[in-house]
């Protein structure tokens, strides 16, 4: 079965934990925690909006479960000293050791957001369609767009980070993207030309200096795409004040 992965007899041993690595992943947690609090900020205003709607009392608390769930993430993120990840210089492993824990928290923040971009695009705009029997509170096309692709590269850097050293985890894995290999699989898909985000291969890295290289890369994509859903989101907003918020001051 294709993992994405592609095949070398490239090897991580030697790798380890340099100041250049350490800034990049600096900068990839602080990108996941705006990440994070653009959600927060959102679904905090959402609330707000709901919480006037009786008949979206279950939908408001669900929400809210959500909320708690992204705060207490992102403070994880906010306290986490990256620093500390050169002691597994001292260590078996050095590099692609000090990335496992840092990629297998980043993939239950995914996970949750898989569930939690669901619930918010799909099942959630029904019910509120069905309950108010408007859209005043529904999310745009083009928000919905947004919150899809932006998760969708987030996805992928953090399937980067693992699979560019070499990793090949069952436990160090992302969902969406083990179903879409699978289907690409059963379909007789050609991983090399496929425009499926999922689906395009990872190269392993050269050395220390490629990858803390690559990863500020990455920062400068994910940033873009933080920055549009931002935007999006403040669309949003606006439009929820106008049409709701303000007939029901």
């Amino acid at each position: 079965m294709p993992n994405g992965l592609a095949e070398s007899s490239w090897s991580t041993d030697g790798l380890e934990v340099t100041e250049d690595s350490i800034t990049s992943l600096t900068q990839i947690l602080q990108i996941f925690s705006e990440y994070l609090s653009n959600h927060i900020h959102v679904l905090n205003k959402y609330i707000s909006h709901i919480r006037r709607v009786s008949t979206l009392r279950f939908e408001r608390t669900t929400l809210i479960k959500y909320v708690k769930k992204l705060r207490f993430f992102n403070d994880v993120l906010i306290e986490y000293d990256v620093s500390q990840i050169t002691k597994y210089n001292d260590r078996s492993g050095g590099l692609p050791e000090a990335i496992k824990p840092i990629a297998m928290y980043l993939e239950k923040i995914l996970e949750v957001l898989d569930l939690m971009n669901f619930y918010l695009t799909q099942s959630l705009q029904k019910e509120i369609i069905s309950k108010t029997l408007n859209d005043d509170l529904t999310f745009t096309e083009s928000s919905i767009i947004a919150i899809d692709d932006t998760y969708n590269h987030f996805v992928k850097y953090t399937q980067w980070m693992v699979e560019s050293l070499g990793h090949k985890n069952e436990l160090i894995q992302l969902e969406v993207i083990k179903f879409a290999l699978k289907c690409a699989e059963e379909d007789g898909t050609n991983l090399e030309e496929t425009d499926n985000i999922f689906l395009q291969q990872v190269i392993p890295v050269n050395d220390e200096y490629e990858y803390a290289t690559l990863t500020t890369q990455w920062a400068g994509v994910l940033e873009m795409k933080l920055d549009l859903l931002k935007k999006e989101y403040g669309l949003l907003a606006e439009k929820w004040h106008e049409q709701f918020g303000k007939t029901k001051n």
